[in-house]
């Protein structure tokens, strides 16, 4: 059983009183294939290897692109503090060596 992210996952209870579990994969973990990060509807997000009590149907491309958009944007997120963090680091560095050339210079003139 394979799927890509978007697609929506079914899976089937095995008793009358519980409900399906429906959900859509955010996220391929196997190289081809399972495990899956599931979103279910009901919010919860885990990771599922489907058994034979699961179905699998191809999600729109809506679907895919709206997922895809929200993968992006989590990458650019952590780029832009990781990004954010260096530049606060050289910015430290920087100032440490204009604080340490101007308490030479000072010194000079102490003389």
């Amino acid at each position: 059983m394979s799927a890509s992210v978007g697609d929506r996952i079914r899976m089937h209870s095995n008793t009358t009183d519980v409900p399906d579990r429906t959900g859509t994969v955010v996220a391929v973990i196997g190289e081809d294939g399972p495990p899956y990060r599931v979103r279910f509807d009901s919010g919860e997000e885990t990771i599922v290897t489907p058994g034979p009590d699961a179905t699998i149907e191809a999600g729109s491309v809506g679907d895919k692109l709206g997922l895809a958009a929200e993968h992006a944007g989590e990458k650019a997120s952590e780029v832009a503090g990781a990004a954010k963090e260096q530049a606060e680091g050289a910015a430290g560095a920087a100032a440490r060596v204009v604080s340490g050339i101007a308490d030479d210079v000072a010194k000079r003139f102490e003389r």
